[in-house]
């Protein structure tokens, strides 16, 4: 029998090979003589197989020789009902079907039931097909294979190789593919940085040697302004990445770093998620691909300034919360385990790591705009203009649909129609402060990586929030963490004077300010921005003159160029974190409730709004012991529901109409990065028992959809009732499949992996 699908040929992504995976999921085929065209696929579980109770299966494994093409037209027509291309429990079939046994070639048969097992057949049958087979062989073991281990299997295996990019000549062929990568006149283009060179004759030599991808490649100017950025909005494109060379006997090989997405739309390396992509990689073993995630972050400080909300042109301006020294230490411990890394490499990457992560901290989180300098806190302000464009019309130069409403009473007093008041408006034309304030707002939403909530509605730019600054607190802990235990207690770092010396008078300035004394005592001179300047890459040794100070000295590197050099101790990331720690606990933290909460700068009070954001300075290790216990139990109670650690409470969302909806991330949504940060936050303090017990709701949460929905793994949860079927914004990326679901979702699945490395099996059992 033909088959009536081309067989999938899989893509080699990476030069690491870290994982021997035998069972190839019908890859390859397997037989003898002329039945080449026979696939295989046996389970070898340490946990027992998933039978359904006081049913009449037969408990003795059988293994079922299966005509593919016949066998999935037939299981569909019977079972699923509603034509989705899945087999759920929403289907209405009979949940029976029946197989004749390899061992009598069809003569006797068994039937197979229920509707995991049924949805298990209907994807081994998919992917059969994908590969080409007629006729595979499997037992009813792998159908009814226990849930725990086929997702960790699935997610090990599977999902992240489908979730692997590479920003290198195959990398552009997918992401080209993507329709966010297309302006109005359909071009692709890839914008490069001023300083990469190598990248500007890869990518130009890709766009000549390929010109189906009617490919441009930009070279972005050194200094990248709001005005720069918003000039392109009309012409969106993929911004590049680290590529690694290798001399091998044909010459010299360029490859992209690889790097995960978090899936579905979602095709770009995204802030935050990575973060939480890189520990489920690591739980895997798969070092080498959260180690180019690593050095992609590093890639875009040095050359984009920031860690990007994703690597797209229209997120220049724009950050997400910043994990890298974590990520960064996690990663470190794994790469010692790699005979590969010697100490003097191991040493070389992280004194890297710690540069990068010098340049994000001082450059980014402790400058204006987003440092407020009468508090010491920090918060989320990106500093773009204009409408925000990502979700824009076909017209650039329009206004989204998304904004349609916000823009409409302005549009109106001027008499103008929509259209032409954002067209106006994004060329300066027209000025509206409001409305100014409205997009800086819904910008920093979208930095928040909370996009979006009623926690942040038209004020984001203005809160302290607990979770960015507990975010810092680590850094903070963690650069001086790391300066002990790899570089003898400091770092010289080599910084750019930049333009008309901005740079090095900014440092001037800072420098004089904190030699008297207002380290910790005074925030409104504040101005670490001449870490803007710092390369990351590039290693000197000035035999300049050092000038001393209290907390850094320095030397003007004149023997090498219009550079300067700064030497960073232990001291100087102490002290910043003790000055953080206190305000967090001055401002944050309400001692009649228990809780943190974010504190709104622009009127000097705190936020009323009860976040599971709460829960992250148990991560940072912000709290005393005392102030812990009554933070654990409070949270406990207003932010565990039956599904998980559910966003935000459903007091503080507020009531929900048809001009108020719901927003993702409020009650009575639940998402991964908030479980992972609590769990390590209990975890911290000792807090096990509670610990656990989320643990094992959001365990059920996810087993529970993957079971009786066809094994999907979603974006999020409605953690109030146990769903993925959630009616909200944005829908719930990775529900979106036919027959198989191929990647689930980044921080989904690591959530996932953490869980089952942490269970001891006979107790799951």
């Amino acid at each position: 029998m033909a088959h009536h699908f081309q067989p999938k040929q899989k893509d080699k992504t990476q030069w690491e090979h870290e994982l021997e995976y035998p069972d190839v999921d019908h890859e390859k085929a397997h037989g003898i003589g002329r039945k080449r065209n026979v696939s295989t696929v046996l389970l070898t579980s340490k946990l027992p197989p998933l039978y359904r109770r006081l049913s009449h299966d037969n408990m003795r494994n059988q293994a079922f020789l299966i005509d593919v093409e016949k066998t999935r037209r037939e299981l569909l027509l019977q079972e699923d009902t509603n034509n989705d291309c899945q087999i759920t429990v929403q289907d209405q079939g009979p949940k029976i079907f029946t197989l004749g046994t390899a061992g009598s070639e069809g003569y006797r048969t068994v039937q197979v039931r229920g509707t995991y097992a049924l949805s298990n057949l209907l994807q081994e049958l998919s992917l059969a097909s994908e590969f080409g087979r007629t006729f595979i062989t499997v037992d009813l073991e792998r159908l009814n294979e226990n849930p725990l281990q086929r997702l960790n299997r699935l997610i090990k295996y599977h999902f992240w190789d489908e979730l692997t990019r590479r920003m290198d000549a195959n990398g552009i062929e997918k992401i080209c593919q993507d329709p966010k990568n297309q302006a109005v006149d359909k071009k692709n283009r890839v914008y490069v940085p001023f300083g990469d060179l190598l990248g500007q004759e890869y990518y130009k030599d890709i766009a000549m040697k390929r010109p189906h991808l009617n490919l441009e490649m930009i070279v972005l100017p050194e200094n990248i302004t709001p005005e720069y950025v918003k000039s392109i909005n009309a012409k969106p494109g993929i911004l590049a990445l680290a590529l690694r060379t290798k001399e091998t006997n044909i010459g010299l090989q360029i490859k992209g770093t690889p790097f995960v997405v978090p899936g579905g739309r979602f095709n770009e390396m995204y802030g935050w998620d990575s973060y939480f992509e890189a520990l489920g990689l690591l739980t895997d073993g798969r070092v080498e691909l959260a180690r180019g995630m690593v050095e992609n972050f590093w890639y875009e400080i040095e050359h984009y300034g920031k860690i990007l909300n994703a690597n797209r042109s229209y997120y220049l301006t724009r950050s997400q919360p910043p994990f890298l020294t974590d990520m960064m230490i996690q990663t470190y411990s794994s790469l010692q385990l790699k005979p590969d890394f010697d100490q003097a490499r191991l040493k070389k990457w992280i004194t890297t790591g710690i540069k990068a992560a010098v340049k994000e901290l001082f450059g980014v989180w402790l400058c204006p705009p987003r440092l407020d300098r009468t508090t010491g806190l920090s918060k989320y302000h990106p500093e773009g203009i204009g409408i925000p464009p990502e979700t824009e019309r076909k017209s650039i130069l329009t206004t989204a649909t998304h904004f349609d409403h916000i823009i409409k009473p302005y549009a109106s007093r001027l008499g103008l129609d929509i259209a032409t008041f954002a067209e106006k408006y994004q060329k300066n034309e027209i000025v509206e402060p409001a409305l100014d304030d409205y997009f800086l707002h819904d910008r920093a939403v979208r930095e928040s990586g909370h996009d979006t909530t009623y926690r942040f509605e038209k004020r984001c730019a203005h809160l302290a929030t607990v979770d960015l600054n507990s975010l810092l607190f680590k850094y903070e802990v963690d650069l001086a963490e790391m300066l002990s235990t790899h570089c003898n207690g400091y770092i010289w770092v080599y910084v750019k004077n930049g333009t008309n010396n901005i740079n090095y008078d900014n440092f001037l300035e800072w420098f004089r300010l904190i030699e008297s004394d207002k380290l910790i005592k005074n925030f409104t001179e504040w101005n670490t921005s001449w870490a803007k300047g710092v390369m990351i890459f590039e290693q000197y040794a000035s035999k300049s003159e050092i000038i001393k100070g209290k907390y850094v000295d320095y030397k003007v590197c004149s023997d090498i160029g219009n550079i300067f050099a700064v030497k960073l101790s232990i001291e100087i990331f102490r002290e910043i974190a003790l000055r953080t720690r206190e305000a967090i606990n001055k401002y944050l933290w309400c001692e009649e409730s228990n809780l943190y909460y974010d504190y709104d700068c622009s009127v000097l009070m705190r936020s009323a709004y009860q976040s599971a954001t709460a829960f992250w300075p148990l991560w940072a290790k912000i709290p005393d012991p005392q102030r812990a216990k009554k933070l654990v139990k409070k949270c406990i109670k207003l932010f565990a529901l039956p599904g998980g650690i559910v966003s935000g409470t459903l007091e503080s969302r507020g009531h929900i109409c048809l001009d108020r909806p719901e927003r993702q991330w409020d009650f009575p949504f639940g998402w991964a990065p908030h479980q992972i940060l609590a769990w390590q936050g209990l975890q911290n303090y000792g807090y096990t028992n509670e610990q656990k017990e989320l643990v094992y709701r959001w365990l059920y949460s996810i087993t529970k959809s993957f079971v009786e929905y066809n094994g999907v793994v979603p974006e999020k949860f409605n953690v109030d009732v146990i769903t993925h079927q959630v009616n909200v914004e944005y829908g719930n990326v990775g529900t979106d499949f036919k027959f198989v679901a191929k990647e689930g979702f980044g921080w989904m699945n690591a959530s996932y992996q953490v869980i089952i490395s942490n269970l001891d099996w006979p107790d799951v059992t």
